[in-house]
């Protein structure tokens, strides 16, 4: 057995391109501490083939072309996620807008978005890093969630004449919202993706639980109070799913 070297890597290299696979978003390097062969993806560093050096050239350039077909799907799979940090559109249903997106190259790349003033943004991006831009879009989003939210959930409180401490806007993985002790509200940003009357009624059950802090009887008997309907929206609303939230604006961003 002899030990890997450089010409090996581009003879894999070769291999990986008489099979029409591109060389972008596919990385083929060594590593003396790997045991074996490690074939991995993310979106952040697209398919990468880690070498170990102590096994057999020959095999090695035998295995990785046994797995050619998952290479080309798993590229194509980042290919797209990627295409996804960078959306034309953004649909906000809960406030009834939409959005178009522009993106502009500029190396180096300045963290800059630009409000256009007709429902659309303009942001300058950098190639080399596929995450720039969402982090961008979610910096504003973030915010166009403060100046819905937290009006909105304040005039149904006061509609109600009910007082919480602090509103809090968060990222969050499973919760559209929850209401601790001390009366503070936490709200999913990721709200603003799904229909109004759902908003609402999310905000609405919150507020109950100023009064409720359980789901008791007593809680769902002062809730279907507030919305005679409380039971068929939450049935609509369980039916949506948190993992349906677009890539960009995922809570698990930088680990994709």
């Amino acid at each position: 057995m002899e030990p890997l070297t450089s010409s090996d890597l581009a003879a894999v290299e070769q291999l990986l391109s008489s099979h029409s696979v591109p060389a972008d978003l596919v990385t083929v390097k060594s590593n003396p501490r790997a045991k074996r062969l490690i074939f991995k993806a993310s979106l952040k560093k697209g398919v990468e083939i880690i070498v170990p050096k102590d096994k057999d050239s020959l095999w090695i350039i035998d295995t990785v072309a046994s797995k050619i077909s998952w290479i080309k799907s798993t590229r194509k799979h980042v290919r797209d996620g990627r295409s996804q940090l960078k959306p034309a559109t953004i649909s906000l249903k809960a406030l009834d807008e939409n959005w178009s997106v522009q993106y502009t190259e500029h190396k180096p790349a300045t963290n800059k978005l630009t409000l256009n003033g007709d429902h659309s943004l303009s942001i300058t991006t950098d190639s080399k890093d596929p995450f720039r831009s969402a982090r961008q879009l979610q910096q504003w989003f973030h915010q166009r969630a403060k100046l819905s939210l937290l009006p909105w959930i304040s005039s149904l409180a006061e509609e109600r004449n009910l007082k919480f401490n602090r509103i809090y806007i968060k990222n969050q993985v499973s919760r559209w919202g929850s209401c601790s002790m001390k009366r503070n509200i936490n709200l999913n940003r990721n709200m603003l993706f799904i229909p109004h009357h759902l908003v609402e009624y999310v905000l609405h059950h919150e507020l109950t639980h100023l009064e409720h802090l359980d789901h008791s009887d007593r809680f769902w008997t002062a809730f279907t109070h507030v919305l005679p309907n409380c039971g068929e929206l939450r049935r609509e609303l369980r039916q949506l799913e948190l993992t349906d939230t677009p890539l960009w604006a995922s809570p698990r961003l930088e680990k994709l």
